[in-house]
């Protein structure tokens, strides 16, 4: 079924709907008298979705379930004289430890989800006389609990951001059915509690930064509108622009160090860490919903620097997209969440989008909705009809997919360098990747209140490789079963590791200085760490290199003084209980056990091909196997892990269940021996058995250096991408410094292209260490004289040779481009 021309300009986002008479129950008139309830009606609506929400008959089961949920949590409301909890699971007593305000909070969340039926009109429960009891016993007893002048144990987080956000929308979804009194205490606490959305408040020179700061000044605009002060109206609005710090801390500026969003699309939140996915989608879902809401008022949005906003989807969140899936690359310890897997994410940030399309210019707009639309296209294995968005949300997306006038947009294809968060995700259509790096500047990962648990080795190198033949990988159980010590692409030791289930958090930092890479013609890219582990004893140089059909994956210079020996981890895929595929080790067909088996190829049916790579300058010996070049041997087997997702996340208000759950993998691993040593491989995403087989007899890509202090790959069509550790000459390159160089000729070197055709010539250089400074590369390539596009960081010294002077304190770790062609 359609949507109508008027339903859907509702549920595609709330702002376009605003200029629609009747969206809210009053006329513009009306509205323009009475500012504040016109507001607060109109974020009723956008929690409930309204009549479309409440009637369409395709989100009729998702109507069943929540109020399957909502029955649930009715019939074990606790109603005694006295009452310590409102659920006997979430005792909060006096809330007075980390637990018990835990407990508050998600408290906080039920009533939540119990007010949003009461106010749905599709619900059982519409203005149900016994459950509005309930509620607002619910509010009278959270007022006892959450309540000004009391002392604040646990985290801060539930006292300034967490249950203001609740306590504001259960009111606004309550009206005036919510008795006075009550709405006065719990609005007291909320502006004892936080106080300024500008701060954090019992540290006011701490100024809060992304989506602390859009979640504080959403729920000041919403308590302003609820009690119809129009001073913390201006307040929560003005935060977001940070108009009190004369914009330095502004959600629509950008930022060049600590939190927030840069110029390249990265997005950092706190401090040291990629996350985009999850405190950057709260970030852009809270400023989409805040345009929405004052939209058209005497106190929209009218800074400036909104359009940063809209360039930030394309920039910042789109590459990290896959469909309806966040790369869990850009989650940081949401990735232990049970209830916040990358769907999760990826739908709320498609909602966001949907919502901020309304308004963006038009152009803008309509590429926003048919991306979306592809992305919820794609995404099969998450209906609509039963995701876990909410019911208002799942009728905007639905909106988008019934909208015969917007066509979906492809999937995805470049490749994408976000150098500030040392991330490059590689897009391939049918299947795309990125590795997690770390450094003295970017966090291994990030433990904390009790969450991601086991996250160790997050950033030592672990691939993600997504593909259409299994779009689930990261969101089915994997992270509570996977081997914490054996991620995908990681070099690590034998030492075990403590858990880091506590209160607090941190990201620990890596002490290695190289960490990045660079593109070439958009299409193909690398990326590469000079890994120094947790502790000091083991050490490798490990690069990969995105090309157009595969991943090339070298390491070198590995030294391990662990004492517990060290190996690298190729791939460990996981399935479901007994559906690993066909298996084909160098050729043969097999049956996987837990007894390790020698390979240099490995297919496995319906995801890749594995294939060990010799390297150029092999020497001439019989004994292939310890020669200086000659492939490796790995070993690969299969294993079934069983864990809950309580023991990778034992959060107040995130933690997982105990109940056990069991994957098997797919493991091809390598035990290094002695130091110096090395590896080389490539993975074939999607290939099937034949072309595996003939990439192991004849690979389509050269391994030209695997040298202790130099990577460099030669692509099938001539273009080169390496990484150099430390100043020298290898293998004709020389450079002042470390350093990543890529180059790439069109045509291609030897193609029967036109003789006459002009010949083009690409070279990038970028700096992965930031030390800045000049650098000077030599290359042995010849190239035209004429230099058509140089960036202005990049000096021609001379072309023959080719000499090229970079100053690299220009985009301190970004692509530094110039471009030559024949006349």
């Amino acid at each position: 079924m359609n949507l109508t021309a008027s339903r859907r300009t509702f549920l595609v986002g709330a702002a376009a709907a605003l200029a629609a008479a009747g969206t809210i129950g009053t006329s513009t008139s009306a509205r323009a008298a009475e500012p504040f309830d016109g507001l607060v009606d109109r974020r009723r609506e956008f929690l409930t979705g309204g009549d479309v929400a409440a009637t369409h008959p395709e989100l009729a089961q998702k109507r069943q379930t929540i109020d399957a949920e909502a029955s649930d949590l009715i019939a074990t409301f606790n109603r005694a004289s006295g009452r310590r909890y409102l659920w006997p699971d979430l005792p909060i007593n006096g809330a007075s430890n980390t637990a018990e305000v835990g407990n508050m909070g998600v408290t906080a969340n039920r009533i939540t989800t119990l007010a949003t039926a009461w106010a749905s009109g599709g619900s059982e429960y519409y203005q149900d006389p016994d459950l509005l009891s309930d509620l607002q016993g619910a509010l009278w007893f959270l007022s006892g609990q959450y309540r000004a002048g009391r002392s604040r144990p646990g985290n801060w987080w539930f006292w300034e951001i967490g249950l203001p956000r609740r306590v504001a929308d259960t009111l606004i979804l309550l009206g005036e059915n919510a008795p006075d009194e009550v709405v006065d205490l719990l609005l007291a606490a909320v502006r004892f509690h936080a106080p300024d959305p500008n701060v954090r408040r019992d540290y006011t020179w701490l100024k809060e930064t992304g989506a602390n700061r859009v979640d504080k000044a959403l729920s000041c605009i919403m308590r302003g509108l609820i009690d119809e002060d129009e001073a913390d109206v201006i307040l929560g609005r003005d935060a977001l622009s940070d108009v009190a710090g004369g914009g330095a801390n502004s959600v629509f500026g950008r930022v060049s160090s600590g939190d927030g969003f840069y110029d390249d699309g990265s997005f950092i939140q706190h401090g040291y860490l990629p996350y985009s996915g999850t405190y950057g989608g709260v970030a852009i879902t809270g400023v989409a919903e805040v345009l929405a809401l004052l939209a058209g008022s005497q106190w929209a949005v009218s800074d400036p620097q909104v359009n940063n906003l809209f360039e930030s989807i394309d920039l910042t969140f789109a590459p990290f997209q896959w469909d309806v899936r966040t790369m869990d690359t850009t989650r940081g310890r949401a990735v232990s969440r049970q209830q916040g897997q990358d769907f999760h994410s990826g739908f709320a940030i498609a909602s966001a989008i949907l919502v901020l399309a309304d308004s963006a210019p038009a152009a803008d707009a309509a590429r926003y909705r048919a991306m979306v639309k592809g992305w919820l296209d794609r995404t099969e294995d998450q209906p609509l009809a039963t995701n876990n968005q909410t019911l208002a949300a799942t009728a905007r997306s639905l909106a988008v997919v019934e909208d015969e006038a917007i066509t979906a947009a492809e999937p995805r294809v470049g490749t994408t360098n976000t150098y500030e968060q040392e991330r490059i995700v590689h897009h391939r259509g049918e299947w795309a990747a990125v590795v997690n790096t770390s450094s003295a500047r970017i966090g291994r990962y990030e433990w904390g209140n009790r969450e991601n648990n086991l996250g160790w080795y997050q950033g030592d190198g672990m691939m993600f490789l997504y593909h259409r033949e299994d779009s689930a990988q990261y969101s089915a159980d994997f992270w509570p079963t996977v081997d914490p010590y054996a991620l995908p692409g990681i070099t690590v030791t034998g030492e075990e590791r403590t858990s880091g289930l506590g209160d607090g958090t941190g990201i620990p930092r890596a002490q290695n200085s190289y960490a990045g890479g660079l593109t070439v013609a958009g299409e193909m890219g690398t990326t590469a760490m000079n890994l120094r582990n947790f502790s000091g004893n083991l050490r490798a140089n490990k690069s990969w290199f995105y090309l157009e059909d595969r991943i090339v994956c070298v390491g070198s210079g590995i030294t391990d003084s662990s004492g517990t020996g060290a190996r690298t981890i190729a791939e460990n895929r996981s399935f479901p209980v007994g559906q690993i595929p066909a298996v084909q080790v160098d050729g043969d067909a097999v049956v996987l056990t837990d007894t390790p088996l020698p390979a240099t190829a490995v297919h496995v049916a319906g995801h890749a091909g594995i294939v060990a790579l010799a390297t150029e300058d092999t020497e001439d010996t019989e004994d292939t196997e310890n020669a200086a070049g000659a492939a490796l041997t790995w070993q690969v087997r299969s294993e079934r892990r069983t864990g809950t997702w309580k023991t990778i996340n034992d959060g107040s208000d995130t933690g997982g269940t105990d109940e056990e759950v069991s994957r098997d993998y797919v493991r091809i691993e390598r035990e290094h021996t002695g130091d110096g040593d090395w590896y080389a491989y490539q993975i074939l995403p999607l290939a099937d058995a034949r072309t595996t087989a003939d990439e192991a007899e004849r690979p389509g890509v050269a391994v030209v250096l695997a040298e202790p202090a130099a990577h460099l790959v030669q692509a099938g069509d001539g273009t080169r991408m390496g990484h150099f550790f430390e100043a020298g000459t290898h293998g004709g390159y020389t450079v002042s410094g470390p350093c990543a160089v890529g180059h790439r000729q069109t045509p291609p070197p030897h193609s029967n292209a036109n003789r006459r055709a002009k010949r083009q010539v690409e070279v990038v250089v970028a700096q992965p260490t930031k030390a800045g400074g000049m650098l000077t590369v030599e290359l042995p390539i010849e190239v035209p004289d004429a230099v058509i596009e140089a960036d202005e960081s990049v000096t021609v010294v001379s072309t023959a040779p080719l000499v090229l002077s970079v100053d690299a304190d220009v985009r301190r770790g970004g692509e530094h481009r110039v471009k030559f062609a024949s006349r």
